[in-house]
């Protein structure tokens, strides 16, 4: 991203994405979330809960940096994205989708709550992320665990629409 957002601006971010995402969802319908095959064998409700645990994990990470915490430690750490993503898959697929989606709702408020804590140089800056230990700034963290991971899924999940469609309007045909 070649601007940098003000804390107001990431909010407004945030909120669209999550909004975008939810029009999605509805657009899908909530009969079809637990229908797999939307991103491999993956379904909706799977989705929702892959990006909840990383908008929760970005939003404990901000945090701890935020109060001078160390940080939590990731039960994945050291592990491929691909091995990262089908143990997180593991452990929620057999959560009830009230309860799947119950979390992402707080997930996501949560999210909110962190950042509208931070200031606005605390996005860009080094030298609020460096005492915890790390080379990288709370924005690309907040970008890629929550408005950017909701846009990125976007895509997958439309493509898979269209595909549903086209096949329901060739039955029909």
């Amino acid at each position: 991203m070649t601007e940098q957002l003000t804390v107001k601006q990431l909010v407004a971010a945030m909120r669209a994405a999550r909004s975008d995402w939810d029009a999605l969802l509805a657009e899908v319908g909530e009969g079809r979330w637990e229908q797999p095959g939307v991103a491999g064998d993956w379904s909706i409700k799977d989705l929702i809960a892959h990006l909840t645990y990383f908008e929760n994990w970005a939003t404990e990470v901000t945090g701890a940096i935020e109060r001078g915490e160390p940080l939590p430690t990731s039960p994945y750490k050291g592990m491929e994205i691909d091995q990262e993503n089908a143990l997180i898959y593991q452990r929620y697929h057999a959560h009830p989708l009230a309860e799947v989606v119950h979390e992402s709702q707080a997930s996501f408020l949560r999210s909110l709550d962190v950042v509208q804590r931070l200031r606005d140089e605390d996005l860009y800056s080094l030298e609020f992320t460096r005492p915890a230990g790390v080379d990288w700034i709370v924005f690309d963290l907040i970008e890629g665990d929550t408005f950017g991971h909701y846009r990125d899924h976007i895509i997958s999940v439309r493509a898979w629409l269209a595909a549903q469609n086209a096949a329901v309007a060739a039955e029909s045909a």
